[in-house]
């Protein structure tokens, strides 16, 4: 895999908070930014990708709603059924 250096600021407690956990871990600050980003990216491609699929069910009429009057109410109540789908 080829890599390339990315320089970018952070707070200085964080940086001390994660050469600790490096050190812990025996793994250089370096690896756990490299997975914290890799985990990042891949949880925002799977949030993207999921929005997607649904757009297209719901352009396609493959679904139905729940309107957003109903579904706030039901945020701000204390009812277990989840109101009903148009």
């Amino acid at each position: 895999m080829n890599k390339v250096v990315l320089t970018t600021e952070i707070d200085a407690g964080l940086i001390q908070a994660l050469e600790e956990i490096a050190r812990f871990d025996n793994r250089s600050a370096s690896d756990l930014a490299d997975q914290a980003i890799r985990n990042l990216v891949e949880e925002r491609v799977a949030t993207r990708e999921l929005l997607q699929h649904g757009l297209r069910l719901v352009d396609a009429g493959d679904v139905r709603a729940v309107d957003s009057a109903d579904m706030h109410r039901w945020l701000l109540s204390d009812e277990n059924e989840f109101p009903t789908a148009r």
